[in-house]
């Protein structure tokens, strides 16, 4: 699946390279200005001289109060912009992916205040949600790690048993990884149909995209992984403007063909099985 994935984003790719990398590089260029506006601006308040002056008027812990919550509201403003312009691209990628020509225009849809809300919304309880996968997944590895040290540091301990430790704590931690990345796509449709209904909540595209991956995952993990030698060679700053259209429209294009995949899919048959059988690829 994996090369027909990319294959077929490569064939999508013909004449749209450039119009991609360009709605790519204007969405990045748009959220580092604003982060560096946001945090510059941050700065220079707290160390203007009408910043000090209020200090000397007021009490200081009301000051400082009042500057807090200026910072929240700023970078809740950030979140909401950067959410919204991310949403936004992946429009463009999925609507490419499907074959339809996207327009620039597209970009900035989801930057009405109710957009932006709904995607910050959705940011947000994907990255706690794969936060509190990571933080268990991890775990053992952690441990394994934390116990090593203690004995190295603490006691005598032979060779064998120290590489014995060393080995397992990279063996848990590259299981740990794997399984890491199952959530990761397991949650990776979810931003696509939120950029595709208007009108589903932030739980209804997380279900879906639970569900729709069902049978998908270790096909997104081994997708996902195929693309670190493309990503490898951005080292030479060139291949840049290919690879990170090919990369980000493989992921778009994985949607629309997972979600083919079980419309068309007979009821009680799995993906698997019915790729193999009926050569859908």
């Amino acid at each position: 699946m994996s090369g027909f994935i990319k294959i077929k984003s490569k064939a999508l790719l013909l004449n749209n390279t450039f119009k991609l990398f360009f709605v790519t590089f204007i969405s990045f260029t748009l959220k580092s200005a604003a982060t560096a506006c946001t945090l510059l601006s941050m700065h220079f308040i707290l160390v203007s001289k009408f910043f000090q002056l209020l200090l000397v008027e007021y009490n200081s812990l009301i000051v400082y109060f009042v500057y807090s919550l200026l910072v929240i509201i700023s970078y809740f403003l950030l979140f909401l912009f950067i959410s919204g312009l991310k949403t936004g691209e992946k429009a463009i990628y999925f609507m490419q992916s499907k074959g339809s020509k996207a327009k620039l225009k597209y970009l900035f849809i989801f930057l009405r205040p109710s957009q932006s809300f709904r995607s910050f919304c959705l940011y947000t309880r994907i990255s706690i949600l794969k936060f509190l996968w990571g933080a268990f997944l991890y775990l053992p590895p952690c441990f394994c790690l934390v116990l090593t040290l203690y004995l190295y540091f603490s006691t005598v301990i032979y060779t064998t048993v120290f590489l014995t430790l060393i080995i397992g704590t990279v063996f848990l931690t590259s299981i740990s990884r794997f399984y890491y990345n199952c959530i990761s796509v397991r949650y990776s449709f979810a931003p696509y149909y939120l950029c595709t209904d208007l009108n589903i909540s932030v739980k209804e595209a997380i279900n879906k995209s639970t569900i729709n991956t069902d049978g998908f995952i270790k096909d997104g993990v081994y997708l996902k992984s195929s693309m670190l030698l493309w990503i490898l060679s951005c080292i030479l700053i060139i291949p840049i403007i290919y690879v990170i259209p090919f990369n980000k429209l493989s992921k778009a294009k994985f949607v629309t063909f997972c979600d083919g995949l079980h419309y068309a899919l007979p009821q009680g048959v799995k993906p698997e099985t019915f790729i193999r059988n009926n050569g859908i690829i």
